[in-house]
């Protein structure tokens, strides 16, 4: 027979391991997906999300894992892309290939690059298509974030709080 104690103490460590599941976000995402006034449209992940950003890229990329979240506001959307390389050093290589190749196209629709320090983070941020964009690496994890200027820092610090 559990004696009343022990199992009582068995009882608040199941708790604590669900309570703390209770704060990861769903689906194995690398970030919370519900943004403070945004609504999160679509969300893309496994197969068909690797498939999507190796069609953005116009080839295949070296991706383990994809991500890519649509969100609507009132006036705005946000896209927030995410993928995942087999190693830092890939994620790392893939963002400064990415970068080169977009600035040196004549027909890029981006302009206005500039190199940020977000809390020690380096993001490369520039501008297009109507909005401003958001380069960075988080380990293995390469983000692309897309969103209304004004809405930027608070997606961001959503985005890299979670991370």
């Amino acid at each position: 027979m559990i004696q009343p104690k022990k199992l009582n103490c068995q009882v608040w460590i199941l708790l604590g391991f669900l309570l703390a599941g209770c704060n990861q976000p769903p689906s194995g995402l690398p970030f919370d997906p519900h943004i403070k006034g945004l609504k999160l449209v679509k969300l893309i992940t496994g197969d068909d999300a690797i498939k999507a950003i190796n069609q953005l890229h116009g080839r295949p990329i070296n991706v383990v894992r994809g991500f890519i979240a649509h969100y609507e506001g009132v006036h705005d959307k946000a896209t927030i892309w995410v993928s995942e390389a087999s190693s830092q050093e890939l994620a790392k290589r893939q963002i400064a290939v990415m970068i080169h190749q977009m600035k040196n196209n004549r027909s890029s629709p981006f302009s206005h690059y500039r190199a940020l320090n977000i809390k020690g983070l380096g993001v490369i941020a520039f501008d297009g298509m109507g909005q401003a964009h958001y380069v960075f690496r988080d380990n293995k994890l390469v983000y692309w974030i897309s969103a209304d200027a004004k809405r930027m820092d608070k997606i961001m610090k959503h985005v890299y709080r979670a991370g």
